[in-house]
């Protein structure tokens, strides 16, 4: 079945060719007629969806982060941790401080469902450079101190939207 844009294309072009040939070639104006272009179908852009933007920025020390939004941003309360791989590409840290890091400015804190950043930021406890011991989990004994190039990463609280921070290289020691 021909698509509505193919039939008034044809169209048009069937009336312009028809209009040509029925007027003598004596009789033609040469004066300059606006033209309409066809009409086609015209789709409204899709509403850009709000989002906030929320930056990662590293810290002054290697596993230190602040986190700035512009408006107010709701964020899921995980602070996900992945390592750069040698081709490039990342893959997520898993069970940092027995679990997951949150985005908690003290072991005391209660990590919410959402956690909200706006323009005066967040600077969530940093990642120790431990697997176990990692933020607030001081009680660890398979402790491995780790090295390499990672980046921070967070998401909005609905999870459809994630936020990478820069590449960062934690030294052999701290």
């Amino acid at each position: 079945m021909p698509s509505l844009l193919w039939l008034l294309v044809c169209a048009f072009l069937l009336v312009s060719r028809e209009s040509a040939t029925s007027a003598s070639p004596g009789l033609r104006s040469t004066e300059s007629k606006p033209q309409s272009a066809p009409l086609a179908p015209t789709a409204a852009p899709p509403a850009p969806v709000s989002v906030p933007a929320v930056q990662v920025r590293n810290g002054p020390r290697p596993g230190s982060l602040e986190l700035r939004a512009t408006g107010t941003a709701e964020l899921d309360p995980e602070l996900i941790v992945e390592r750069q791989l040698g081709d490039g590409s990342f893959e997520p840290l898993q069970h940092l401080d027995l679990g997951s890091m949150k985005l908690v400015t003290s072991c005391d804190q209660r990590a919410n469902t959402c956690v909200r950043v706006d323009e005066r930021g967040l600077r969530p406890l940093p990642w120790s450079g431990m697997s176990c011991s990692s933020q607030c989990n001081h009680s660890c004994d398979k402790n491995v101190r780790l090295r390499g190039r990672f980046r921070f990463v967070v998401k909005s609280c609905d999870g459809s939207t994630r936020f990478e921070g820069p590449v960062f290289e934690l030294p052999k020691t701290p």
